[in-house]
């Protein structure tokens, strides 16, 4: 039986509260090492750790309920709800005539698909409805690393490598929960999206050899010029195989989750043998292997009856955490600048940077 073309949004309020039942907390914990073993060569050796409590997450406090012949939601009202679904089976796509649930009664077609609307714990509010809550945990440690040689024949050099690793629950307080699953937070604890596992830093500058007196028309045209640069090599930033469209958590938000990210899980396949070998930047060449991913589809009759007998098509949230398994590659760039400094007077000068960023 084919399934029910989405229907226009609706205008059902979504609100948006705040509940500081806890106040975030954060430690941070550094240590650094400096060293000058010579005159113009500086070494710093540090680490940083920071823990997170209590971070503020926007979780959705009306996702709609699991109800079933045994569980029904709201019985003996006229919104009783026997049976869990957000797709809205058709008899005859042309007339949109509903098909008839295993009780006698035809399938419901709410804003946000099939009994959604119904089955929230508060009927009148979107079940994308959200609440800023203190209950994200996250974690951060870095080990960094910085060399400088210092001026020496107009030229000074410096590296910078910073190893990290930061995880989180949700990695931006912004409009949308990161994660997978709201009633379960801890599964979508993973990598932040934007760790970078590794970031190593180039930068330099030489200052070309004076000829003339600075005070000198020659001196104020021909000296006062050096050459500055930064190269910046770094992993690339987690990323997840999301839907929203009801492959992953139709039960929950029917064709239209705007509000989590619903994580399409591996089937069959490790995070490393769903890689190609391919960045996915070229058309035709994808990152990912299409064939290691699954739909989480629920049989018919499943969640004890909750599922309708003659609904193939609904699905739910993963159970466990797949959030960010994923890598962009590595990523380098390279700007380089060239600088004129003219002095014009004791107090004043005039400083010119002609800059091209990111050179391959």
């Amino acid at each position: 039986m084919p399934r029910q073309s989405p229907r226009a949004r609706s205008c059902s309020p979504s609100p948006i509260t705040i509940a500081p039942t806890s106040y975030p907390t954060r430690s941070t914990t550094p240590l650094d090492i400096q060293w000058q073993p010579r005159r113009d060569l500086a070494i710093d050796i540090g680490y940083v750790g920071n823990l997170g409590r209590h971070e503020i997450v926007p979780l959705p406090f009306n996702q709609a309920q699991i109800a079933s012949p045994t569980s029904p939601i709201r019985p003996g009202t006229q919104f009783e709800q026997d049976y869990t679904y957000g797709y809205s089976i058709l008899t005859n796509p042309a007339t949109f005539a509903p098909a008839t649930l295993p009780n006698g009664q035809p399938y419901l077609q709410t804003f946000e698909g099939g009994n959604v609307d119904l089955r929230v714990p508060y009927i009148g509010y979107s079940s994308e409805s959200e609440s800023y809550t203190a209950a994200g945990i996250s974690a951060y440690n870095a080990l960094q690393a910085h060399v400088e040689k210092r001026m020496s024949h107009g030229l000074q050099v410096g590296a910078s490598y910073t190893f990290s690793h930061a995880t989180d629950e949700q990695s931006a307080m912004g409009l949308f929960y990161n994660g997978n699953n709201p009633l379960n937070l801890r599964s979508g604890y993973g990598l932040s999206d934007f760790d970078r596992k590794h970031v190593l830093n180039f930068t330099y500058r030489y200052e070309l050899p004076k000829f003339f007196s600075a005070s000198s028309f020659k001196g104020k045209i021909a000296d006062g010029w050096a050459i500055t640069g930064l190269t910046v090599i770094q992993s690339g930033q987690p990323y997840s195989v999301v839907d929203y469209s009801g492959a992953v958590g139709s039960i929950f938000y029917g064709v239209n989750d705007g509000i989590t990210n619903p994580i399409v899980p591996l089937s069959g396949c490790s995070p490393k043998q769903a890689l190609t070998g391919a960045s996915g930047a070229t058309p035709g060449a994808p990152a990912l292997n299409a064939s290691c991913f699954g739909i989480p589809l629920l049989s018919p009759g499943a969640l004890n009856g909750a599922i309708p007998s003659n609904d193939p098509y609904e699905t739910n949230f993963i159970d466990h955490g797949e959030r960010n398994i994923f890598r962009q590659s590595w990523q380098r760039r390279a700007d380089i600048s060239l600088v004129k400094v003219t002095q014009i007077t004791e107090r004043s000068s005039l400083k010119v940077h002609l800059r091209c960023f990111q050179l391959d």
